[in-house]
């Protein structure tokens, strides 16, 4: 039980962390989300997320308040 106990307070952990980041990673949106990085591309390549890179094929980035947005407005 105490395993579980140390899986739950990592999750909250990162949970936390990713709130206070401008810019979160797509494990952050994953995790504040609950959608799968795959759910997430599409909506990028959709155009319904924003996402930034720095280089092509680079690790791609979120704006939080654009992602708030996107949860706000639901999956679309």
């Amino acid at each position: 039980m105490s395993e579980l106990s140390g899986v739950e307070k990592t999750i909250q952990f990162r949970l936390e962390l990713a709130k206070s980041k401008e810019y979160l990673d797509i494990s952050d949106v994953q995790l504040l989300s609950g959608y799968s990085p795959s759910t997430i591309r599409r909506r990028v390549d959709e155009g319904k997320l924003k996402a930034y890179q720095n280089v092509p094929k680079g690790k791609l980035l979120f704006k939080r308040e654009n992602v708030q947005r996107w949860l706000e407005d639901g999956l679309q």
